[in-house]
């Protein structure tokens, strides 16, 4: 491999998975570039609406980048608040796309009333959802857990401390450098020992305690950080206790979207309801993720339905 493609494969644009077999901890470190801009700068979002959108694609990637079969993991917001809904997902092996909804009226308001809780400052009471949906079968996991927490991070965390009772410590960062968007996501994770006993109990502990004090001690700038490596960074925190980083996993600003999704759709559709879509006979559908429009004849789609 050439110097300038191992630039590229371990600044921008990754999910980076490791793991300290002694420290019992494993984790995964996402850097975000090019992709992230290009997604942010494609819908023209007001800067808060499009950092926690830029958080969310942080965390479909950190945490989609577990997934060991071919899927799509979704991370998605529903609330009350200005910001009404941030929807991301990853689809294996490494397809990122994402958008939000918000009220103009309300995000104005919000800005007005400056707090140091973020979410509830934009996004108001509701809740965070990520789903798991393996590829060509009918297996599906849902984990919801409320918006409490000063970052959508946080919120993650909780629910992997609450719900699945795996201790997780998560942290992310969306900044814009010169211009252009940038964000970064570190999680690590405690590891159960492999037969479900633990000969050291306090020693087991002490690591992970001090593995999280590690994280804490990462500044959101060297997430975001362009010339420092993952390796780099990683060595920094854990070299002490022996850090071995796995393959990296590329991301890309990809769509799954397609004529053929949106053909499908409509014709689930009723006679009626595709006559009330059309306009002199024809449809016109936006892909809210990439803006891709797509024109479809009424009559082919009315057609098509009646001859299946």
């Amino acid at each position: 491999m050439s110097d300038k493609q191992d630039t590229v494969i371990l600044t921008d644009d990754l999910i980076q998975p490791f793991q300290m077999a002694e420290a019992g901890v494993r984790g995964r470190l996402v850097r975000l570039g090019k992709c992230v801009d290009d997604i942010l700068n494609r819908h023209d979002y007001p800067e808060v609406v499009a950092r926690f959108l830029g958080e969310t694609l942080v965390l479909s990637a950190v945490l989609g980048g577990a997934l060991k079969f071919e899927g799509i993991f979704t991370v998605q917001t529903k609330s009350d608040g200005a910001i009404t809904m941030l929807a991301s997902d990853m689809t294996t092996p490494g397809h990122l796309r994402g958008y939000a909804a918000f009220d103009p009226d309300k995000l104005a308001e919000a800005e007005g009333a400056p707090s140091t809780d973020l979410v509830k400052q934009y996004l108001g009471k509701g809740y965070i959802a990520f789903t798991i949906d393996a590829k060509d079968t009918d297996q599906r996991y849902q984990g919801i857990v409320a918006l409490e927490g000063e970052s959508l991070s946080q919120c993650m965390e909780d629910y992997f401390d609450k719900s699945e009772q795996l201790e997780t410590k998560l942290i992310s960062s969306v900044e814009k450098r010169d211009g252009k968007w940038r964000a970064g996501g570190l999680m690590i994770q405690r590891l159960p020992s492999e037969d479900g006993r633990i000969f050291n109990q306090d020693a087991h502990d002490e690591a992970w305690r001090n593995a999280e004090a590690l994280v804490s001690t990462v500044q959101s700038g060297e997430l975001t950080d362009r010339n420092m490596r993952s390796p780099e960074l990683l060595y920094r925190l854990f070299h002490e206790d022996g850090v071995w980083l796995h393959d990296p996993q590329i991301l890309q600003d990809k769509c799954s979207c397609s004529e053929e999704r949106f053909f499908r759709t409509l014709q689930t559709f009723g006679a009626t309801e595709v006559e009330d879509l059309a306009d002199d006979g024809v449809i016109k559908t936006d892909c809210q993720f990439c803006s891709a429009q797509y024109v479809f004849k009424m009559s082919d789609i009315v057609g098509a339905d009646q001859g299946s």
